[in-house]
């Protein structure tokens, strides 16, 4: 009698050891279990770092597996790049895209080098790039090429490359030609003039001043341009310094072209700063919200322009049809553009227009 009781009180308590054990197995397990998928989930929740900004990621923090169109513009941080990734991210969103705008806050051809390489390396479907320097980023034209990646140039060209075709503004000729008509009207057509650039190697600014200097040769005589200089970057600074050097150098000096938009602000107030507003005229490829204080101050009356917003929906919209296989029209009528855009098959470039004069009556009209 006494023997049963204390074996069956052993297996009991044996019986409750073993349960409690198990429950605490279990629980160790739920635990494991859901600490792994939190870090799991910390691991895939994207590394977008604000780059790509119309893309989506799924709930589990993958890709959305839409199309992948990548930007690298000169420089950001100025309204003129930004209205272009406006456009883009404006079209990107009509047309069920993921848009990558992503760029160096200085013009340097090393560092979209760098970009090209880290978007080669992420697999986007295309790139459209803004030329600082065709010798350094031609090789990574090719490279991305060589990957399956499309390549095309946006706003300034490299067409001794690889590019597919290029995305302009309006042509580099009208550009030129028309600043210059415009800046003859301003002073006469005489006088001696200075241009202050951007980057030496940017293929765009050189283009507009190669076709201002066909314009002043075949059109006006005697209009003189005395110099060019150039700016590192884009640097407003250095372009400031550069046209008081100019305007010390050449007292009757009647003109300045800034060819940069970056440049603009440091060309006007070294005017301004001299005193000679009205008799040293200003002009540039400048956006209307660059301008337009020194277009109400005086010191400028008009700069030579584009819609840049709609540029960047065009840089897009021809990203995806090359990824899509479809071939441009000779006349393309794009929804989210205002205009017709032209295709040049012998040139393989798409025309956004004709040059745009932003003066007193309009620059208000215009948010870039």
């Amino acid at each position: 009698k006494n023997v049963l009781p204390m074996n069956l009180t052993g297996q009991k308590e044996e019986e409750q050891f073993m349960r409690k054990k198990a429950g605490t197995l279990t629980a160790v397990l739920l635990t494991a279990a859901m600490t792994f998928g939190l870090l799991a989930g910390c691991q895939t929740g994207g590394t977008d770092s604000g780059e790509n900004k119309g893309g989506e990621k799924t709930e589990s923090g993958k890709d959305s597996g839409k199309t992948k169109i990548a930007f690298i513009p000169q420089l950001v941080g100025i309204p003129y790049f930004s209205a272009m990734e406006k456009g883009g991210e404006r079209a990107a969103e009509d047309l069920g895209v993921d848009y990558l705008y992503t760029g160096a806050t200085q013009a340097n051809a090393a560092e979209q080098v760098k970009i090209m390489d880290s978007l080669i390396k992420q697999g986007v479907d295309a790139i459209s790039l803004s030329v600082l320097d065709s010798s350094s980023t031609n090789p990574y034209i090719e490279k991305a090429q060589e990957a399956g990646i499309h390549v095309y140039t946006s706003d300034s060209d490299a067409p001794d490359s690889t590019r597919e075709f290029y995305v302009a503004q309006a042509s580099d000729e009208d550009l030129g030609r028309t600043l210059m008509d415009r800046l003859a009207e301003q002073i006469g057509e005489k006088g001696k003039i200075g241009i202050v650039s951007g980057e030496s190697t940017a293929t765009n600014l050189n283009s507009w001043i190669s076709w201002i200097e066909k314009q002043q040769e075949e059109k006006y005589p005697d209009i003189e341009i005395v110099d060019i200089r150039y700016t590192q970057g884009g640097s407003s600074e250095q372009a400031l310094k550069q046209a008081q050097e100019l305007m010390t150098r050449y007292s009757d000096l009647k003109g300045l072209v800034a060819v940069a938009s970056s440049t603009i602000p440091g060309v006007a107030q070294a005017v301004e700063q001299e005193g000679k507003a009205g008799e040293v005229a200003v002009i540039g490829y400048g956006s209307p919200e660059t301008v337009k204080p020194f277009i109400d101050s005086g010191v400028m009356e008009e700069s030579i322009m584009w819609d840049a917003e709609a540029l960047g929906y065009l840089d897009v919209w021809a990203g995806v049809q090359v990824v899509e296989g479809k071939e441009f029209e000779e006349v393309n009528e794009i929804e989210g553009i205002d205009n017709p855009v032209t295709w040049d098959e012998e040139t393989k470039t798409l025309l956004l227009g004709e040059p745009l004069i932003i003066n007193k009556d309009n620059v208000n009209d215009y948010d870039f």
